[in-house]
């Protein structure tokens, strides 16, 4: 069964096939973190780490030599930056791409910087000071804010590695008009230090977590951070940048445990964020796999996914705010997939933050940065029974927050709030997805959201879009031959009647699965539009005699199948 795009069924499950062996989703050895994007900016700060000195050491090495080969096999080959211009979206997302050319410019800085400091790597050095000097004027100049402020994040980040790079030596040819750029964001970087704390419970992200880039006017003292610590893990916020610039201060052997694990983890470059929850990261590989319509690909995998998925009620009060997001997107996304599957699933797998008033304060200040958890939620709700009110409050405590979010995602938004999911068609949900790309989003970062690794989305994308065109190739022909077929016998010249040959294939091609409306699509059309026909004419047309003879011979024809069958 050919398409015209020369595309087969079986060329389609063969790449799927070649997918699944990479992805490898119900592997005994899977590793989670393979499917997480790297950050170049985390990854840039752990290569700048110095090993221990010790007496009779000719020279100071780079504690993390992998981290600095990351850095030296990474960067962006025609336009020297690093960390994927166009292939990550701000937390808040009102600047839109200038945001994500502001991120690709911040880990730019932070990689130039590393190569700086142990003089290597003279080309990709020279290469990425070329993208800071020709694209800095103009990503900073383009960010459009009616606030006239840049996003907070930024200036932290951009200012303090821009000092940072200038007390290591590293200077930089700026235009006039971009050195006054720089002079406003360093003034707003004073106006921000001015109005927050060092831990500033009303800031998703205080500003410890960004410990990294935090000026030398501001002292931090050592015991701030080591109290800041997480207890299980030793890292400070989840960050690993902010993390190891809290080993260089401290030295401490918790941090230490903690860079070294997320290496060890994540040999193919640092995320911006760890540790992450590792069951969300399997249901948010799922999720995609199955709003972009390749569910039906890999069936077996996501069946292993659902199956050692266990809902364990955790104390949740004595989570940080960013584990509690996480730990309520996975619950949504669970209760979501586990009752579309029949498993029966109490509301208070993820009800739970109805209750958690700490936690409902964050999402409420927070709406742009929680977006992907709030909509999660959202759509966990669209699989409610009727008399369950906590998911009733639920969905309506979310729907509120979601009207007023200011998210790069608005289509996605205003798709969930005015569409009811059981009245919208998976055909074309799968077509929005698959063009939406933010569909891959994961968690919530320092400066961005983390998403899926490239590596996979890109050819999980691209398997979407090659099925959902095969698809359409078919239901083009379908729809051609009933129209042959319509024409053939005259039905459109027969001078009354609807012509609903296109209503008729569409409403029976879209409410089927694809593998039963091939076999069964044209067929139950025709049915329809037969029996359109036959409406119209026994509304308008047709005398008592020709009705009388036509439900005769209908009968007959029910009558001799019914005995043969």
């Amino acid at each position: 069964m050919m398409s015209p795009y020369g595309s087969s069924y079986d060329d389609i499950h063969a790449l799927a096939n070649e997918i699944k062996r990479e992805v490898r989703l119900s592997h005994i050895n899977f590793d989670p973190y393979s499917f997480v994007s790297p950050s170049a900016y985390d990854t840039a700060w752990l290569a700048m780490i110095e090993e221990d000195h010790y007496v009779g050491d000719d020279e100071l090495k780079p504690m993390f030599q992998d981290c600095l080969d990351w850095i030296m096999c990474n960067q962006n080959a025609g336009e020297g930056f690093w960390g994927n211009s166009g292939g990550y979206t701000p937390v808040a997302g009102a600047g839109g791409e200038d945001e994500e050319d502001m991120y690709a410019l911040t880990s730019t800085l932070a990689c130039v910087v590393a190569l700086h400091k142990w003089n290597i790597g003279c080309l990709h050095l020279h290469k990425g000071k070329r993208y800071i000097e020709r694209r800095t004027e103009m990503i900073i100049g383009n960010y459009d804010n009616e606030e006239g402020s840049y996003p907070r994040w930024f200036v932290i980040k951009f200012t303090g590695i821009l000092d940072l790079a200038q007390q290591l030596g590293l200077h930089f040819v700026f235009s006039s008009r971009c050195i006054e750029m720089i002079k406003e964001l360093f003034y707003q970087r004073q106006e921000i230090l001015k109005r927050e704390k060092l831990v500033d419970d009303c800031n998703h992200k205080p500003l410890l977590a960004y410990l990294e880039v935090l000026p030398s006017t501001i002292v931090v003292e050592k015991e701030i951070i080591i109290n800041s610590l997480e207890n299980v893990h030793g890292s400070l916020f989840q960050s690993p940048s902010a993390t190891a610039s809290a080993f260089m201060l401290t030295r401490n052997t918790k941090c230490l445990a903690y860079l070294q694990n997320v290496v060890e983890r994540c040999s193919n470059g640092v995320p911006q964020k760890y540790p992450l929850n590792e069951e969300l990261i399997k249901l948010s590989m799922v999720n995609v796999i199955e709003n972009i319509g390749l569910g039906e690909f890999f069936g077996r995998e996501i069946e292993h996914v659902l199956q050692h998925y266990s809902y364990e009620e955790e104390n949740v009060n004595r989570m940080p705010i960013s584990y509690l997001a996480d730990q309520l997107h996975k619950d949504s996304l669970a209760f979501r997939m586990l009752r579309m599957r029949g498993h029966a699933v109490s509301p208070r797998s993820f009800c739970w933050f109805l209750n958690d008033q700490e936690t409902r304060n964050h999402l409420e200040r927070n709406i742009d940065s929680f977006f992907l958890v709030i909509l999660s939620v959202y759509r966990a709700t669209d699989l409610m029974f009727p008399g369950e009110h906590e998911l009733e409050e639920a969905r309506l405590y979310t729907r509120s927050l979601l009207e007023q979010s200011r998210s790069i995602d608005e289509r996605m938004i205003k798709h969930e709030l005015s569409t009811p999911w059981i009245a919208r068609l998976k055909h074309l949900d799968h077509r929005m997805w698959i063009e939406d790309k933010n569909s891959n989003f994961l968690s919530i970062g320092k400066a961005s959201f983390l998403r899926l690794h490239s590596s996979y989305s890109d050819r999980l994308t691209h398997l979407a879009a090659r099925n959902f065109e095969f698809r359409q190739a078919i239901y083009r022909r379908e729809l051609e031959e009933l129209t042959t077929w319509v024409k053939k016998l005259g039905l459109n010249d027969i001078g009354f009647g609807r012509e609903k040959t296109t209503y008729c294939y569409f409403a029976s091609a879209t409410s089927l699965p694809f593998e039963y409306a091939s076999k069964f699509g044209k067929l139950t059309a025709k049915t329809a539009i037969l029996i359109t026909v036959a409406d119209d004419l026994f509304d308008e047309e047709g005398s008592l005699d020709d009705l009388k003879v036509l439900t005769r011979a209908v009968m007959r024809f029910i009558l001799y199948y019914s005995v043969k069958s």
